[in-house]
Formats: structure tokens, sequence, C-alpha cells
């Protein structure tokens, strides 16, 4: 009878090592994915920060917040020195902080309803996908 069983340690711990093998192999994917995720999160948290930071620049200075629009080329002409200094200071950090952002730059515009809208877009070189961030808020100059 022993005979017949020679090797079958062997096998057993073959195929042991084979399965550890592949787990590790899936845990060494799932880091990649971690990784990439808390990249992800990271850029969310600084646009976030970064479009709060201007949301409150223009409610601050509500009586000139037509000087905080900003198309994809840049700020607008304004005749508030300070207002036309802050946008173009946060407008070169923003492009600075984001991937890609020089391709598809910020922008901030303002509607005549008091709606302020602020976007942030980024793309990693090794990323197909556009990432955007988009802050609304309601900004009446009058209160």
């Amino acid at each position: 009878m022993q005979n017949h069983q020679r090797g079958s340690s062997l096998l057993e711990a073959l195929i042991s090592i084979g399965v550890f093998a592949f787990g590790m192999l899936g845990l060494a994917g799932m880091q990649t994915q971690l990784m990439q995720q808390s990249t992800h999160a990271q850029f969310r948290t600084q646009a976030s920060y970064m479009a709060e930071e201007l949301i409150g620049l223009a409610s601050a200075d509500a009586a000139n917040v037509d000087c905080y629009r900003m198309t994809s080329s840049g700020p607008g002409q304004c005749g508030s020195a300070i207002a036309t200094a802050a946008v173009a200071d946060w407008r070169t950090r923003a492009l600075a902080a984001f991937p890609g952002a020089t391709a598809a730059p910020p922008t901030v515009t303002y509607a005549n309803d008091g709606m302020l809208t602020v976007t942030i877009l980024w793309q990693r070189p090794q990323e197909p996908a556009q990432h955007n961030y988009v802050s609304i808020t309601n900004l009446y100059p009058g209160f």
C-alpha cells in the first residue's frame, strides 16, 4: 500500500505552494487598485479644498463676484486689483496641483441667477479617463 502513496506529500506541497502563489498575485493586484483609489481620493480632496477656497474668496468679496469668473484661457478683466490677483494666484496653484490641468484648466462661471460654479479637471498620464470635480453654490452680491 505504501508503494501507491509514494510522492503524494510532494504533490500536496506543490499544490499548496501554487494556491499560495495565486493568492499572493491576487493581493498584489488588490494593492495596486488600492493605491490608485488612494490617489484618486487625494485629488478629489484637493479639488474640493481648492473649489471651496475660491468660493470663500468670492463670498467674502461678493461685490466683485464677476471678477471671479474664469474661462479655460484664464481669468477675465476686472476693476478690482485684489480680486484679479487672488484669482490669478488660485489658478496658478490649481494648474500646479492637478496633472493634466494645463490641457483642461479650471473654470468658474457666475450666472445671473446667483449660481457660482467651480469646475476642476485632471487626468493622470497613464489613465484614459478625465476626472472632474464641480462645486456649485448660490451667491448673491446684494445680501
